[in-house]
């Protein structure tokens, strides 16, 4: 076999295995590595890289924004596919499918990334009505964006919710967006006093309702929501508001929350 033949055979070979360098590499670096510094930790040439980089960021697995690479939502998806197949949330899947039979709304377990910064869909089960709210595993948002981000940040601790605030712009994302850090902090309190959180979220005309997960130590580590059409919520919003403060409590004692329940029942 030519030179040629046999070097390009090798260099498809290792491509698999540069990739997965490239993508644990930024795994261990959420908040993102520069092609250099992606150099370094990889110890692969930058030509290589670059190639590589361009092909994993039309796909999304890779996002690069001010000349920093971080992982994409094709990354996240593929990760939470992966977690939820024999643990959390996995094991409280049947609760998440009884939840949406007994709602007739899209349902979803959201958690934090890392860094608090973002959440990420672990696990949806969608309405069958045509006029649905409709999000994919492995999507991810700004946490004060939606009300399973909110609610999240309701439970974060204080020094959570301080670094948050500090690192965050509140930039609208639509009409019902809370841009005015004051509001938003009155907005967690509630939340908190009352164990759950009713808004407008992301969607222009849709309605979110969401409450905490908590573990064994009574930390938030998810939070379980519902959104649909706000005109249907409206409708039964107190049977909701049952529904998924119920299905939190059935899911956190399941992993182990063994504390006093937080919810004021509306």
């Amino acid at each position: 076999m030519p030179k040629k033949s046999l070097e390009s055979s090798k260099a498809s070979t290792m491509a698999p295995q540069r990739v997965m360098r490239i993508l644990e590499a930024l795994a261990a670096h959420r908040e993102g590595l520069t092609l250099t510094q992606l150099a370094v930790q990889t110890e692969l040439p930058k030509t290589s890289l670059f190639s590589l980089l361009h092909s994993l960021s039309e796909a999304g697995y890779v996002v690069n924004q001010d000349k920093t690479h971080r992982l994409g939502p094709e990354a996240f998806r593929i990760a939470a596919l992966i977690h939820r197949i024999d643990s959390f949330p996995g094991n409280v899947h049947d609760l998440l499918e009884q939840f949406q039979q007994d709602s007739g709304e899209t349902v979803m377990i959201g958690t934090p990334t890392e860094d608090w910064m973002n959440l990420v869909y672990v696990d949806v089960v969608e309405s069958n009505s045509s006029l649905r709210f409709s999000i994919k595993v492995g999507a991810y948002r700004p946490l004060y964006s939606t009300t399973v981000g909110k609610i999240l940040l309701a439970y974060a601790t204080p020094e959570q919710q301080a670094r948050y605030f500090e690192h965050t712009e509140l930039i609208a994302i639509n009409s019902n967006t809370t841009t005015d850090a004051a509001a938003l902090k009155h907005e967690l309190e509630q939340a908190r006093m009352q164990g759950y959180i009713f808004s407008s979220g992301s969607v222009e005309g849709a309605t979110g309702l969401a409450a905490p997960i908590l573990n064994t130590q009574g930390k938030v580590i998810a939070a379980l929501g519902t959104a649909g059409p706000s005109e249907r919520f409206k409708n039964q919003q107190k049977k909701l508001i049952e529904l998924v403060t119920n299905c939190a409590e059935t899911m956190s004692r399941k992993i182990g929350y063994g504390g006093k329940w937080l919810t004021l029942k509306p």
